[in-house]
């Protein structure tokens, strides 16, 4: 990262505001405004800052910067922030991964246990929890067994070295033997490691070396560690991509599939040195090979000269109920990899056997390691070994009793919620539960949790917290959650489990997302589980079914804020403000871009159309403190799922918008994109007319102000209601310099009286007192001296100052700067405000401080046909503005990148509007700050706003 001084940040920002905005920074006092940033220009500049600092920069970190100086501060401690540890962290989360911590915050699972014994876990309030995960089969007898510990206590007593390399390793030796002695017949070798990824590197080496050979086949879904050659093999490409891998040489096939081996060597003879699987995919979702599987594997190998390595680091030692997976079949491999369970729950450790034939002296002269081999680790893995043969393997038998009982009660749970556990997996203690991704029912983020195979998550988390049970998804799979009790977890701790379980799948059954995450916020058990909620009715197409329409659409969409989820699910409302807001803090960026819903229009026209609303997990104030990178990035993840779908064409709502500088920064990603923006002018217009004629007011009373009228929404609205208020206020961007300032709403008045004389020649008919009239009655006069005299006669006022919407009735805000900038004490009395600004640049309080002044928003629209689109807080029927755009673009098959950045076009609001009227679009009812206007707010306005408008309060000439 940059180290940067004030003055360093100084010099940068003034070298930026030369080349891109041609103006001076003169001093820290000069205002940031004076550059004249829109939200296009905040955009390019935020992405410029983070990519010079070298660390991450909220998009909104211009909101409450107000000049060089301040802007200077927030980058130094923005920077100050990333180069150290967060204060107040813990030292794993300061120290160690500051990453994972956060996450475990978000899931609720940031548990620091101060005590541990046998199947159990204490925090530091004393709470108890039942540890079935055994850390992924590490802890064979639970947590600090004693007859282990007595072992390991043996070496500090009898003096043996620990470490003595080269030499003869008395520990190391005796472990190997009895390896050896209870392996598949065959193996006679052993390698040691520190882990099991250590283990399996060893055992790719080993099988290069002997076979002469480069590649390594593996399975898909299969995981085998985290070092470069483990990694290389592990069968998900999202582990390697981030690190450059997979190694040359490295392939991949099905899990399972006899066949798929077969082809892969046959069509590749002596390319591949060993074919390396796992008997049950442990992180690939507990998926248990094929009866037969493994001696095929080994049959076809021996054919092709290629090795069979078995990576049984999580199987072997007793998990599936005997020594080694393998065993069932009879099957002794090349290689054989062991870890986990070997370590008896305390030290590290893994060994790689082989038989006589693979292990060569080059091989055993070239590796080695430091740790492997050392005494502490080897009485602990005979330790270990003594436990799990002693008494003829009762421990073994115990496990496989147990196991199959506990796979029973796992499968009569399966039976008991059909619709929500599609599989039981595994045998002995590594068994799965897994969970249907079939979106049964739309509205509920349970459901789309299980579609988007991240339900497993969701229940380990309440399970830890409210059951008081650590369970864990696997990492390849997340729909699956693992069961893997230690080897000597008694029945009696298994049944309490199951029932746990059952509690547990009861209340995810029931789809109550809201009753779910409130017991988990509480961590208690909800007093009452209500019935399984009925399948929505089938009023969408299906999720996963795309369709081959040629015009299929895409928008993409968020929550605004933390209400905004409870309108998708209803359940949610059982959620206070602060339970809410800590589900809004859940699900921030949990779950990639998902399919909210989808949804067939049919236009009046006969034009179809099928699009999927997709959802980006993050809230606006979310979206806004992402790093514009992350931000951008974010977007792009969600158009490439409507690419997917075969969207042919994208719309961008809400932040998705504005951080993408209007669609500007992903107009690259291989589908044309529209920020819908061309619509919501026609229908904010629309919204504006119905408002003025349901309030009973004349166009003729109704004096005008634009508000950022020298954007792309503004001065097109500025436009259209030159044709029907008598007055037209246009406020620029205060920030810029007089003249400029000045300057840039000459232009937006030169076109709209441009736009104003087309009309007219193409035969249109204004409204008398309007200023449309005047400027056509003066249409022969030069154009200057007829814009002069519109100022001059007061028709027209040119200003950088916001209160001046006082001596306004009609308040468009369409401002791009991020942040309130009109007090609700400037309006007039009676006022209609149409905030089209995102964010919104009046503030919700004026709900409650002004309720004599209407505030609506851009309007929302009937679409044709009444299709239900999803729970977006819309009535069925209907859609925002910016959605209906999308829709009206795919409609018409106009598949190009349309009302993008800055370039907006009066031409394009007339196409939308025509467009609109042809497939039977049209305003549907004003709602104001997302929620549709009621009676009672009607009510209060007429009420409050009755009589002669009052002088604001606040106004300034």
């Amino acid at each position: 990262m940059n180290t940067s001084t004030q003055t360093d940040i100084g010099h940068w920002l003034a070298r930026y505001a030369e080349l891109n905005f041609h103006i001076s920074v003169t001093d820290d006092a000069m205002l940031l405004a004076e550059l004249g940033i829109d939200s296009v220009d905040s955009v390019g500049l935020v992405s410029a800052l983070e990519q010079w600092l070298g660390c991450k920069v909220p998009s909104d970190f211009l909101v409450d910067v107000e000049d060089i100086g301040a802007f200077k501060r927030k980058a130094m401690a923005l920077q100050a922030r990333s180069a150290a540890a967060a204060d107040g962290e813990a030292d794993y989360a300061a120290f160690i991964n500051p990453f994972l911590a956060a996450k475990l915050r978000q899931l609720k699972i940031d548990r620091s246990f101060v005590r541990a014994e046998g199947c159990y876990l204490y925090d530091a309030q004393g709470e108890k929890y039942i540890d079935f995960m055994a850390q992924y089969g590490a802890l064979p007898f639970g947590h600090h067994p004693r007859p282990i510990w007595d072992a390991m206590t043996g070496l500090r007593d009898d003096g043996e070295p620990n470490f003595a390399q080269p030499s003869l390793l008395k520990s190391a030796g005796e472990l190997a033997r009895r390896l050896v002695e209870i392996s598949p017949a065959g193996l006679t070798h052993v390698t040691f490691a520190n882990s099991g990824a250590e283990a399996v590197e060893a055992a790719l080496k080993m099988a290069r070396h002997f076979t002469g050979r480069k590649g390594i086949l593996s399975t898909l879904m299969g995981f085998h560690g985290k070092t470069f050659g483990a990694l290389s093999a592990t069968g998900k490409s999202d582990y390697q991509r981030h690190f450059a891998l997979p190694i040359p040489g490295f392939d991949h096939i099905e899990f399972g599939n006899i066949d798929a081996l077969a082809a892969k060597l046959e069509a590749e003879p002596e390319q591949f040195a060993a074919f390396i699987v796992e008997p049950i995919q442990g992180e690939g979702g507990v998926t248990v090979a094929p009866e037969g599987y493994l001696r095929q594997a080994k049959e076809v190998c021996a054919r092709h000269g290629v090795l069979l390595i078995v990576d049984e680091v999580q199987t072997g030692l007793g998990r599936t109920g005997t020594l080694f997976a393998c065993e069932t079949e009879g099957v002794t491999p090349d290689i054989l990899t062991v870890a986990k369970a070997l370590s008896g729950g305390l030290v590290p450790i893994g060994a790689c056997l082989c038989t006589s034939q693979v292990y060569t002296e080059k091989f055993a002269m070239k590796h080695s390691s430091t740790f492997a081999g050392n005494a502490l680790a080897a009485r602990a893995g005979l330790a270990t070994l003594e436990w799990l043969t002693r008494d003829d393997g009762a421990l073994l038998k115990q496990v496989q009793e147990n196991g199959v009982k506990l796979r029973a009660g796992l499968e009569a749970l399966q039976r008991k919620h059909p619709d929500l556990v599609s599989q039981v997996c595994g045998r002995g203690f590594m068994l799965g539960l897994r969970f249907s991704a079939e979106r049964v029912r739309h509205e509920n983020f349970l459901s789309i949790a299980a579609h988007e195979k991240e339900l497993a998550q969701f229940v380990s988390s309440y399970l830890l917290n409210v059951e008081r049970i650590r369970l864990a998804p696997t990492l390849n799979r997340g729909e699956v959650l693992r069961i893997q009790p230690p080897l000597n977890a008694p029945w009696a701790l298994c049944q309490q489990v199951l029932d746990a379980l059952d509690r547990t799948l009861a209340v995810v059954a029931t789809g109550q997302t809201g009753t779910f995450y409130q017991a988990l916020l509480k961590r208690q058990a909800p007093a009452a589980v209500l019935s399984v909620l009925p399948h929505d009715p089938p009023s969408r197409p299906p999720l996963g079914v795309p369709s081959d329409s040629e015009s299929r659409f895409a928008f993409l969409m968020h929550p605004l804020d933390a209400e905004s989820y409870a309108d998708y699910d209803p359940s949610l409302q059982l959620l206070d403000s602060a339970e809410l807001a800590e589900f809004a803090t859940s699900m921030d960026g949990l779950l990639e871009p998902v399919i909210g819903s989808t949804v067939c229009i049919t236009s009046a026209a006969g034009g179809r159309t099928v699009g999927d609303f997709i959802m980006v997990p993050h809230t606006a104030e979310q979206m806004r403190a992402l790093s514009q990178k992350d931000a951008v990035d974010v977007v792009r993840r969600a158009i490439g799922l409507a690419v997917q779908r075969g969207a042919k064409i994208v719309g961008l709502g809400a932040y998705t918008s504005v951080v993408t500088g209007g669609g500007a920064h992903v107009a690259d990603c291989g589908v044309p994109v529209t920020s819908g923006n061309s619509y919501t002018v026609a229908a904010s217009l629309r919204a504006i007319e119905e408002a003025v004629e349901a309030s009973g007011q004349r166009w003729s009373d109704m004096p005008a102000a634009v508000v950022g009228a020298a954007g792309a929404i503004g001065s097109c609205m500025a436009a259209l209601l030159a044709e029907k208020v008598p007055r037209l206020i246009l406020v620029g961007n205060p920030a810029h310099p007089a003249r400029q300032g000045r300057e840039r709403l000459l232009e937006v008045v030169r076109r709209l009286r441009e736009h104003v004389l087309s009309r007219h020649g193409g035969g249109a008919r204004f409204a008398a007192g309007s200023l449309a009239t005047e400027i056509v009655r003066d249409a022969a006069s030069p154009e200057e001296q007829a814009l002069a005299a519109l100022e001059r006669g007061g028709r027209l006022v040119l200003t950088a100052s916001s209160t001046a919407v006082g001596f306004a009735r009609l308040v468009v805000m369409a401002t791009s700067f991020p942040g309130k900038i009109v007090d609700e004490d400037v309006f007039q009395r009676g006022s209609i405000v149409c905030d089209v600004s995102r964010p919104r640049s009046v503030g919700k309080s004026i709900l409650v401080r002004r309720p004599d002044v209407l505030v609506i928003d851009g309007g929302v629209i009937s679409v044709p046909g009444g299709p239900d689109i999803g729970p977006y807080g819309l009535r069925e029927g209907t859609a925002y503005a910016c959605m209906a755009e999308t829709m009206l673009l795919a409609l018409d098959h106009h598949f190009v990148n349309t009302s993008l950045g800055s370039s907006l076009s009066l031409a394009e609001v007339q196409r939308q509007t025509a467009l609109a009227e042809a497939h039977g679009f049209d305003i549907a009812e004003l709602q104001s700050f997302g929620r549709p206007l009621n009676d009672a707010r009607w009510e209060a306005y007429l009420r409050e706003s009755a009589g002669r408008p009052s002088i604001p309060r606040r106004v300034v000439a």
